[in-house]
């Protein structure tokens, strides 16, 4: 994979991030248990070493209490944290309300290994949040059930898995994006309410094969593991390590795509250390780091392939080179109790 090249970019940039050595601290917040134990052992302190800068992790409660709590200490001109890591739907909700501080894409150099769309901008054009990990969910099986692999999300409706698949309850879990891309005109069907309605009826084709409408991901990757259910949609990385532990369980990247989830950073717009966050996210997204989270926590890079050590058995365990489906956040948000009444109506009846 290039190494050579790898290693002298990686040297470049840490030149980069080094920038000026000074006695600060910052607070960054991530999602809490194992995820932002593992960043504060493992990954904060090689920050701290090459700029001076003190981390201090602290645990955000789920997405939607997070922002109230942001949008609260917004109002009173504080910021509970210097860095938060958002999901997109969190970062746009926030934008919508000027909740994010402007940042100069001339502090961040790294963004230039990034996969595209991973920075964000306001309508003046100013950065206001950066890319921070993805994660995939693909189509999942249980290898005795169904010995082959499924090559494309129309296998959920062609093939017969005797009654015993599983799907999420969430209408926001990409199974609308890869229904869309996969019978209908793509994400452009999306855009209106007779097309998510087509949609819908398309997924509720399916009732008759499953089994399990899920909430719970513990319940179906135990069920899938113990051969109760036959396939469905599953993160890749989880399946991916129960598969490195003998279970009968395989990730499949259908053709059209593995269904892509993104997390970003932001700062907060009353944060006062603004200057230290962009050398934070500025390190975050080195290709060195970005391995190196892969590596240990398992998550899908938002650096380029090419600019990373990852051996190509340890970047397929995480990600794809393939085709992404991305999940349609403006649409979400703009039907949003519409969109998801719709869909618990179509399991429901």
């Amino acid at each position: 994979m290039g190494n050579a090249k790898t290693y002298a970019l990686a040297a470049g940039l840490m030149v980069a991030s080094a920038g000026a050595l000074a006695a600060e601290n910052i607070t960054v917040s991530a999602w809490g248990g194992f995820f932002e134990e593992t960043l504060k052992s493992e990954i904060y302190p090689g920050f701290t070493a090459e700029t001076g800068i003190t981390v201090r992790s602290i645990a955000q409660p789920a997405d939607q209490a997070w922002l109230t709590q942001l949008t609260n200490a917004a109002r009173a001109k504080k910021a509970p944290a210097d860095l938060s890591l958002v999901a997109d739907e969190v970062f746009l909700r926030g934008q919508s309300i000027g909740l994010w501080a402007n940042l100069n894409a001339a502090d961040i150099p790294n963004t230039a290994t990034l996969l595209d769309g991973f920075t964000k901008v306001g309508d003046s054009g100013t950065l206001n949040a950066v890319g921070a990990l993805t994660w995939f969910t693909t189509f999942v099986t249980n290898t005795n059930a169904a010995p082959d692999a499924p090559a494309s999300w129309a296998d959920l409706w062609t093939q017969d898995w005797g009654g015993k698949l599983g799907l999420t309850s969430n209408s926001n879990s990409g199974l609308i994006e890869a229904t869309a891309l996969t019978f209908f005109d793509g994400y452009e069907t999306m855009q209106t309410r007779e097309g998510l309605e087509k949609i819908i009826a398309k997924i509720a084709e399916l009732k008759p094969q499953v089994q399990l409408w899920y909430r719970d991901e513990g319940q179906f990757q135990q069920g899938l593991e113990a051969g109760e259910l036959a396939g469905g949609l599953y993160y890749h990385d989880v399946t991916m390590l129960s598969a490195g532990d003998g279970l009968p369980v395989a990730s499949t990247f259908p053709k059209e795509g593995g269904i892509l989830g993104d997390a970003y950073w932001i700062v907060p717009r009353d944060s006062k250390n603004i200057d230290a966050a962009a050398q934070f996210i500025n390190y975050m997204i080195r290709p060195d780091i970005q391995a190196k989270l892969a590596r240990i926590l398992g998550v899908a890079p938002v650096a380029k392939r090419e600019t990373m050590d990852l051996t190509d058995a340890e970047f397929a365990s995480v990600s794809s080179s393939g085709t992404a489906i991305r999940n349609q956040t403006d649409v979400h948000l703009r039907e949003g109790d519409w969109l998801s009444d719709k869909y618990l109506e179509m399991i429901s009846q």
